[in-house]
């Protein structure tokens, strides 16, 4: 792009989205917005893979067929004072960071290994992370600044960046997902076993999704940060015992979906319950993904961890770990954006309050049990 068109859309951008301070990004593409208009290669996520908010976008990313449309990069493991940090390499990544896990070693079948020798210095590319391949930049806040000098919010990830006028676009997990869901992509998608992808947000769903969305966050997806950042043993057994009722709730509600199932198909027929064994309609919402990836760190962060350890999901709670199980072992887009090695790393070492030590715990001995 020329600068003078670059710059021209710049100055558009800050006199759209810049009228004060910003502390958030809420913006979104469409084919008539004045800035962001769908294209490929034009926009990238910056995420973590321990972090379960940027694990949603991943996985709504590959589920919608747009691995190839638009790129991920991986930021390193540990979320340290210094904020989200990038791997510094000059190394070209090709078509890495259009992989489902942006180019980092998967651990898709691993049992819970040795961390020996890892530290928080730590810097493996394609293990702990990955470069930023545009910018080179250090850190998740350079990107921040670069977009707004005046942004005063939060370094979190993830972010959808636009790389045409370098800004960012969303920062908001929730509302990504829903604009990946849109179909503003999908005259891009070249694939035509893609083209005709799952709504993860179908219309007449639309307001079940919102009000138990709104639920999951509030009970589970932010339960486990509430047990973990307890002042009290009176507020600890509150918080504990309010996330583990939500967990039964969700049980409860997952046990009558698999019996309705196997009423309709036959007790026998494992593989079409399981076709259909999701949370609404028998499909793959985005209220999956957002139990998803609360669910699938319990055993191996929470429970220890965050001292959510009252009941584990592979023991207590046989419906929800079965529905953890299919979607792990029979979908790619979660399974190969699960990173166990970045989730428990994430957690025991930025998250240093609960045990300083900042010790990995080994267990459990298989972070994923398989599907019989």
């Amino acid at each position: 792009m020329k600068a003078t068109t670059l710059k021209l859309f710049k100055q558009t951008t800050t006199k759209y989205i810049n009228i004060m301070a910003r502390t958030s990004f809420n913006e979104t593409i469409s084919k008539t917005h004045p800035v962001y208009q769908p294209e490929t290669g034009r926009y990238w996520i910056y995420g973590g893979l321990g972090c379960p908010f940027s694990q949603r976008i991943m996985i709504a990313r590959s589920i919608k067929g747009l691995n190839s449309i638009i790129g991920l990069t991986v930021a390193h493991w540990l979320m340290g004072p210094k904020g989200w940090q990038f791997i510094q390499s000059d190394q070209k990544l090709t078509d890495e960071p259009y992989r489902y896990d942006g180019g980092v070693t998967s651990t898709e079948n691993d049992n819970s290994g040795s961390f020996k020798g890892v530290t928080e210095d730590t810097e493996r590319l394609f293990i702990d992370g990955v470069n930023d391949p545009h910018y080179n930049t250090r850190s998740v806040r350079e990107l921040y600044k670069k977009s707004d000098p005046e942004y005063a919010g939060v370094f979190s990830v993830p972010i959808l960046w636009d790389l045409k006028t370098q800004t960012i676009v969303n920062n908001d997990s929730g509302e990504i997902i829903r604009l990946l869901n849109s179909g503003v992509f999908d005259d891009l998608v070249e694939n035509p076993v893609t083209k005709d992808q799952i709504d993860l947000a179908p219309e007449d769903l639309i307001p079940q999704l919102d009000e138990y969305n709104k639920w999951l966050q509030v009970n589970v997806n932010s339960g486990v940060y509430k047990v973990n950042n307890a002042t009290t043993q009176e507020d600890y057994e509150d918080q504990s015992n309010n996330l583990f009722k939500s967990f039964d709730e969700i049980e409860t509600k997952l046990n009558k979906i698999y019996h309705d199932l196997e009423y309709k198909f036959g007790e026998e027929d494992k593989k079409n319950i399981l076709s259909k064994f999701f949370l609404f309609n028998g499909q793959i919402t985005d209220s999956d993904i957002r139990l998803y990836t609360t669910i699938v760190r319990f055993d191996s962060a929470y429970h220890e961890h965050f001292n959510c350890n009252y009941k584990s999901i592979r023991n207590d709670y046989p419906f929800l770990h079965l529905w953890l199980q299919n979607l792990y072992w029979n979908y790619n887009s979660f399974k190969l954006t699960t990173n166990f090695d970045h989730i428990k790393l994430f957690y025991y070492k930025s998250f240093v309050k609960t045990k300083p030590t900042g010790f990995v715990a080994l267990g459990p001995e298989f972070d994923i049990l398989p599907l019989n």
